[in-house]
């Protein structure tokens, strides 16, 4: 009768395996997790599209609609009875929102000039605005909302600019 001999796998063989599964679930990892870029690029694009709409509500509904980036979050207002301003409430879409994880308001300013802390970016009803620059900085990423007196807004990026 003939012997049968078993054979495993031996230490190197296991360990390489090993490494390239670690590789792997590297790889995978940080494919999935949105670069500082494409989640800044994702937030000045949410944001800006907020002001356009903003600007439109001021233009149908007759009345200013101010905005404010306050403590992580911004939030759009309009003026009560008595002529003080107020979150603007009821409407979805002009709700109070958080800015995304990290990301941070590095400066707005209003005709070159920075907004004073307690002052809001003003959409009048005529639909002419003052132009507007909104920096946004997520680490070493940074993006630029631009808004004209026309109330059209564009977005700057290292990689170009989005309109």
């Amino acid at each position: 009768m003939g012997v049968v001999s078993q054979r495993g796998f031996t230490l190197i063989e296991v360990l390489v395996v090993l490494v390239i599964i670690g590789i792997m679930v590297g790889l995978v990892s940080v494919r999935m997790m949105p670069e500082d870029n494409d989640r800044l690029r994702t937030e000045a694009e949410r944001m800006a599209l907020l002001l356009e709409q903003a600007r439109d509500h001021a233009v149908v509904a007759g009345e200013p609609i101010g905005f404010s980036v306050e403590q992580g979050h911004y939030r759009f207002w309009v003026r009560d009875a008595e002529n003080q301003w107020v979150p603007l409430g009821g409407d979805e879409l002009l709700r109070q929102r958080p800015l995304a994880d990290g990301v941070q308001l590095a400066a707005l300013q209003v005709n070159r000039a920075p907004l004073a802390e307690g002052d809001r970016l003003l959409f009048l009803p005529t639909g002419s605005n003052e132009p507007f620059t909104a920096d946004l900085a997520l680490n070493a990423a940074r993006a630029r909302i631009h808004g004209d007196r026309l109330g059209r807004v564009s977005i700057e990026l290292p990689q170009g600019v989005i309109e």
